[in-house]
C-alpha cells in the first residue's frame, strides 16, 4: 500500500512516497525473534532490532528510491513518519498472543 510522509518537519512539501506490504503471521514470529533477547539475565527488548527487521522487511519501496541502509539512516522525524506506518511493538506482542483475529478498534 502506498502512503506519503513528511520528511521534514518545517516544510510540508518535501514528502517521500513509501509502499508498506501487508504483515503475515510468519512475520510477526520473525520480527519476535529479533525483537525479544533471551540469554542469561532473562528476555530484554531490543528495538532496535525490530525498527531495523520493520524497515528491512515491510517497505517495499519508496519515491525517491532508498536503500534499506538508507532507510536506516532517516533523520528521526522522516524515521517517526515511517514507523507510524508499521506495527508497534506492542500491537506485535498482541499479535504473537491472537491478535489477528481480533476485529479492529
Amino acid at each position: 500500500m502506498k502512503h506519503e510522509i513528511m520528511v521534514d518537519e518545517d516544510d510540508s512539501e518535501a514528502v517521500m512516497e513509501v509502499w508498506i506490504r501487508d504483515t503475515t503471521f510468519l512475520d510477526v514470529q520473525k520480527a519476535a525473534q529479533t525483537m525479544f533477547v533471551v540469554n542469561d539475565d532473562g528476555v530484554q527488548l531490543d528495538l532496535e532490532a525490530y525498527w531495523s527487521y520493520a524497515f528491512t522487511n515491510w517497505v517495499v519501496g519508496t519515491n525517491p528510491e532508498l536503500t534499506t541502509d538508507e532507510l536506516k539512516q532517516l533523520n528521526a522525524y522522516a524515521g517517526e513518519q515511517l514507523a507510524s506506518l508499521l506495527p508497534k511493538p506492542d500491537e506485535l506482542a498482541e499479535a504473537m498472543q491472537g491478535g489477528f483475529t481480533k476485529a479492529n478498534k
